[in-house]
């Protein structure tokens, strides 16, 4: 366990120092580095566990003032002989078996996991308990937006010292720059789905890092970092650098985060699909806007009618087909979602498929070179767009399976200028699909996948090809500086085909079952609110399952 002590509270060290002392796991030691000079109550403090608790177990390495932290970490780290690196900082509290299951996930994993974290919450100056960060799984787009990582975290030393260890970061976030090296030396990450790690807002006159889940918690999502200022992108712009990604960096849209903006190696070409029955006033809106703002993209469009006969989308044709970017397809078989798009899919020109909904409406530029760029990476499947209602209110910002039923949007329903339970509204993330109705993917993904569906001819068939394309490495991530409105009334609801739910469960249910590895097993599954769990919803989920059974 490696923590750096720099003008600490004598009274909330004491506490930190006996959390570890106080683990279940027997075999553990303690790296400290202390920069500058303690007041007498935090020397005594740290001589009680050093001289009398944990005689030979505490190892401690000092730094005139102004030493940075992780150099004093890799100092106190290099005093100590353990074979597991955890980090924690000089007021966090442990929970008596962190230790014990973080170190349990590691060898669970084998050797293909270098580093497991698990969930935090918050400890005030009376010592009350509050604000539960209770994190996705393993995200590595999350993860270069924000270090949600947090505490606790523990790592392989082979691996953190193959990664480089601790590293001062001009104008950044040496955690966070931790973090992403290890991610990108072994590419599984274990999550801990339990809350082994209290931490208080410290007011000292230097700190551990500041994570950006300190601006995560509470219902307005209020920055509590005492002030201080948050460190600039230098974690990210490294992480860019060794992976050889191009990108504009930019302030993340909540305290402590950072956008990415993907920057493809070519201006792509992109084929928009839209299925369509009249409704001629949303389909020119959708038209309209789509093309005026699709910025630096080579775009066209192939419109799929199925069964038009209103005078006025008839006309609206007419004049779409005079245009060089627009294929008009008649399909006029019986709507099967699935069906009409892959043909259509079989006419298109673009290197990216964007499948989008006829009452879709883009308002601003940008956001189809976003959702291209994201796309054409080579470890991203499908790429899904942050969805509107026109009342302003989040319709769509990721599905995670098992939500109301067979799967669900996440936060819908939020007021649009929220970030939502941990960020998940407004942050570059991964998640286990994204809706068909605004859907971009490789062409090549899409012929390898072949296509969605068609035995899920209403419902699901996009949830199914994404988790197809998760089957085969490919990630689906949620890119929301595409934003867009759609019409979909939100009285609708999400019911869908009783058969396509059958159907999709039956490929799927295990999955659904053990939970969306993107959503953390203690908020709900009832509804999109990431509130907290209820109690029996696994028999609320198996009593809603007995009623597809019926006829």
């Amino acid at each position: 366990m490696v923590t750096v002590l720099e003008d600490p509270n004598p009274g909330w060290l004491r506490k930190a120092l006996q959390s570890v002392v106080g683990q279940t796991m027997s075999e553990w030691e303690l790296a400290i580095g202390v920069v500058g000079d303690l007041v007498e109550e935090a020397e005594e403090a740290l001589t009680e566990v050093i001289d009398r608790i944990a005689p030979g177990r505490a190892h401690v390495t000092r730094h005139p003032a102004g030493w940075t932290t992780p150099l004093a970490a890799a100092a106190a780290l290099a005093a100590s002989t353990a074979e597991v690196v955890a980090l924690m900082s000089q007021d966090d509290q442990l929970a008596p078996d962190c230790l014990e299951l973080l170190t349990a996930a590691l060898e669970a994993t084998g050797t293909r996991c270098g580093a497991a974290y698990a969930d935090e919450d918050r400890i005030d100056g009376k010592g009350d308990l509050s604000s539960p960060v209770l994190k996705p799984g393993w995200s590595p787009e999350l993860l270069l937006a924000t270090p949600y990582l947090g505490h606790p975290l523990a790592v392989r030393r082979v691996l953190f010292e193959e990664a480089g260890g601790f590293q001062p970061v001009a104008d950044g976030d040496w955690e966070h720059d931790v973090m992403l090296r290890i991610a990108e030396r072994r590419p599984e990450v274990a999550h801990v789905a339990e809350v082994l790690c209290h931490r208080r807002f410290a007011t000292g006159a230097a700190v551990a890092a500041t994570t950006t889940t300190e601006a995560l918690t509470g219902p307005g999502n209020d920055d509590r970092s005492g002030g201080r200022p948050h460190p600039g992108p230098g974690a990210v712009v490294r992480a860019l650098e060794r992976r050889g990604e191009a990108g504009l960096i930019e302030a993340g849209p909540i305290p402590g985060s950072w956008t990415v903006r993907r920057v493809p190696s070519r201006r792509p070409r992109v084929t928009a699909i839209i299925p369509f029955r009249d409704g001629a006033t949303l389909l020119r809106a959708c038209v309209d806007s789509v093309t005026g703002t699709a910025g630096a993209v080579d775009l066209d469009l192939v419109l799929v009618d199925n069964g038009s006969a209103e005078p006025e989308t008839l006309t609206l044709l007419d004049r779409l087909e005079g245009r060089r970017d627009v294929t008009v397809l008649h399909d006029d078989r019986a709507f099967n979602w699935a069906a009409l798009n892959n043909a259509a899919a079989q006419r298109a020109a673009g290197e990216v498929l964007l499948f989008l909904n006829n009452d879709i409406e883009a308002r601003r530029p940008g956001w189809l070179e976003a959702l291209a760029a994201q796309a054409l990476r080579p470890e991203v499947g499908a790429a899904g767009a942050r969805l509107l209602y026109p009342s302003g209110r989040v319709q769509h910002v990721g599905l995670a399976l098992g939500l109301g039923g067979a799967a669900g949007h996440v936060l819908a329903g939020l007021p649009g200028d929220q970030p939502g339970y941990l960020g998940m509204a407004v942050l570059q993330r991964e998640c286990s699909a994204v809706t068909g109705a605004c859907l971009a993917t490789r062409r090549t993904v899409f012929d390898d996948l072949q296509g969605f569906d068609e035995s899920l001819g209403l419902d699901l068939n996009d949830i199914d090809y994404c988790l197809r394309g998760a089957q085969r490495g490919l990630r689906t991530v949620l890119e929301p500086a595409a934003e867009l409105v759609h019409y979909e009334s939100p009285s609708r609801g999400t019911s869908g085909s009783r058969e396509d739910i059958r159907r999709f469960l039956d490929r799927w249910e295990s999955q659904v079952v053990a939970g969306d590895p993107f959503l953390s097993p203690w908020l709900t599954r009832v509804d999109c609110s990431c509130a907290l769990r209820g109690p029996d919803e696994a028999g609320w989920w198996q009593a809603w399952r007995s009623t597809l059974e019926r006829s």
